[in-house]
């Protein structure tokens, strides 16, 4: 038996699937940036999964004129398999309160879906990030610019043979708490843990770029783009380059609806089918940063 949110409408929704649908769609995205941070992959039509190859580095070598080059060097590649996975959301809408025909109530029924799958495909990625073997910081600790540095560091540094050191843009995925303290540390405002007090003052140039674009939800510090996650519900980040993690989508967003005559009401069902995985352990750094919030 379908429980749950009645709506009112004109008893077949049928003629609001697309404002449904184009709702859902458009609040996907915003829910959470860690889905346009990472590779993405298209698991094709009629495949039970995708394989991801992720090719090894090969050495050069000094020549000498006229030696031949006696070994040669041999491609390699690891392949990481992602098996999609279902996640949905059911809304009923009821016909008791058909007649009033609230098409804004319907077009809300896509907003509530796109947000929660949208929600929870950036939760499925943020939990990545624990399994990142490498921690810039102490158990929920208090972190600063100088760790962020010391990641950049360590990413661009040749931490493993096989794939070298992170190249490209570098991201940083925080909870709002992280990012508050780089924040007021970086304007020169005042300690990082500590409340604001009155009179306080900040410097131009970096801090004053820094404020203006605070709750905007996204800073640069040290070439790395700062991304504020409100999704993070533990203390623990990540700062990686994009392809550390892939996300492979067989299916963002797939929505229909049935009529159930017994319950007097159509079910709106939403889903979505992906996959989300580690692929390069050293290309990213687990921030494990505290995140209680200044009084």
């Amino acid at each position: 038996m379908a429980t749950g949110l009645s709506l009112r409408n004109t008893g077949s929704l049928e003629s609001m699937s697309k404002i449904i649908i184009a709702n859902a769609i458009a609040n996907v995205e915003p829910a959470g940036p860690a889905n346009q941070l990472v590779a993405r992959y298209d698991i094709p039509s009629g495949s039970k999964q995708l394989n991801i190859p992720i090719w090894k580095r090969n050495d050069a070598a000094a020549l000498t004129e006229g030696v031949d080059i006696s070994v040669p060097q041999q491609m390699d590649a690891t392949v990481v398999s992602v098996t999609g996975e279902e996640h949905g959301i059911l809304i009923f809408a009821s016909d008791r309160l058909v007649s009033q025909n609230n098409e804004d109530v319907l077009a809300h029924v896509g907003t509530v879906q796109g947000n929660a799958l949208g929600r929870l495909l950036d939760t499925d990625l943020v939990t990545l990030y624990a399994s990142l073997s490498k921690t810039i910081l102490a158990s929920a600790a208090e972190g600063s610019v100088v760790d962020l540095a010391g990641a950049v560091s360590y990413l661009r540094t040749s931490n493993d043979a096989d794939y070298g050191p992170a190249y490209g843009e570098l991201n940083a995925v925080l909870h709002p708490e992280h990012i508050r303290r780089l924040a007021m540390e970086s304007a020169g405002i005042i300690g990082s843990t500590t409340a604001v007090t009155s009179g306080t003052t900040y410097q131009g140039g970096l801090s004053e770029d820094v404020i203006k674009n605070y709750y905007r939800g996204t800073f640069g510090i040290f070439g790395v783009s700062v991304w504020e996650d409100g999704n993070i519900t533990t203390s623990k980040g990540g700062i990686f380059q994009k392809e550390a993690f892939a996300l492979a989508m067989e299916s963002e967003i797939d929505a229909e609806q049935e009529r159930d005559a017994s319950l007097r009401g159509t079910e709106v069902v939403m889903t979505g089918i992906w996959k989300e995985k580690e692929v390069v352990d050293a290309w990213g750094v687990l921030w494990h940063g505290a995140t209680t919030a200044i009084s």
